[in-house]
């Protein structure tokens, strides 16, 4: 369960002007702590980003924790829904028993839906510098477990219990785990390495036709990896055949 501070507004201000207030704080916080890391961005700094005075931060986060789990709240949300259809139909053809390929073209619409987003926090700094210093662990783990057990896990079991089904493995498999991580890995070098993609690819930017790209491009690789997954099962006897031809133990005279 999430430990952020409740919510509160002004009663003179009215609802309006208490969310906007709160989102402005969200908003410098996150900048500040991409900029100096959560240890040298304090309150103060924070409250005068955001033109407000520290009592004001003060009622509506409570304290610096409070500023950091809301940041971390804030994107988790934001990444939600982007990708909760994808995960949600996901979810039902994995219950219904679905073909290996609504499965592979489901597991490639998680995985785009998961780079929109991504690209989406990339075009805002403020965003993809506080998410680069999260996921690199450089900020305390405040709020991270919160989101990581309500979104991260749900959606890496999807994923593998996908990879699972067309490997003919347990879901829970070390193997099938390594294989949704490092599927699932092939969009980060584009954020998280920006400038050595950039060089390498000798561009600017990516535009939205260069991610268009991307994202076809990933999705083939994702598409035809699995695809192989689900044809080298295929070609695996039954177990009990397996079982069969093992040699019998001689029993001594």
């Amino acid at each position: 369960m999430s430990t952020v501070a409740k919510h509160r507004h002004s009663v003179t201000g009215g609802y309006t002007r208490g969310e906007e207030t709160r989102a402005r704080i969200i908003a410098a916080a996150m900048r500040l702590f991409g900029d100096k890391g959560y240890e040298s961005a304090s309150t103060r700094d924070i409250a005068a980003a955001a033109g407000v005075n520290a009592p004001a931060l003060q009622y509506y986060f409570d304290n610096k924790e409070g500023v950091l789990r809301a940041c971390i709240e804030f994107i988790a949300g934001r990444a939600w829904e982007s990708l909760s259809e994808s995960v949600i139909e996901a979810e039902r053809l994995i219950a219904e028993g679905a073909d290996d390929e609504k499965l592979i073209e489901a597991y490639c619409d998680i995985q785009t839906r998961g780079s929109e987003f991504k690209f989406k926090a990339a075009d805002q700094d403020d965003w993809r510098l506080f998410m680069a210093r999260q996921q690199a662990g450089l900020d305390p783990d405040i709020g991270f477990e919160a989101v990581f057990q309500r979104i991260s896990v749900r959606i890496f079991a999807v994923l593998n219990a996908i990879i699972g089904r067309l490997t003919g493995r347990p879901a829970e498999d070390q193997e099938v785990r390594v294989r949704a991580v490092a599927l699932s890995g092939q969009f980060q070098v584009f954020h998280v390495c920006r400038r050595m993609t950039l060089r390498l690819l000798d561009w600017d930017e990516i535009d939205a036709e260069r991610q268009a790209l991307v994202k076809k491009v990933v999705r083939d690789h994702t598409r035809e990896l699995l695809r192989a997954f689900a044809a080298r099962k295929r070609l695996q006897p039954p177990a009990e055949v397996i079982q069969s031809k093992r040699p019998r133990r001689r029993i001594g005279r």
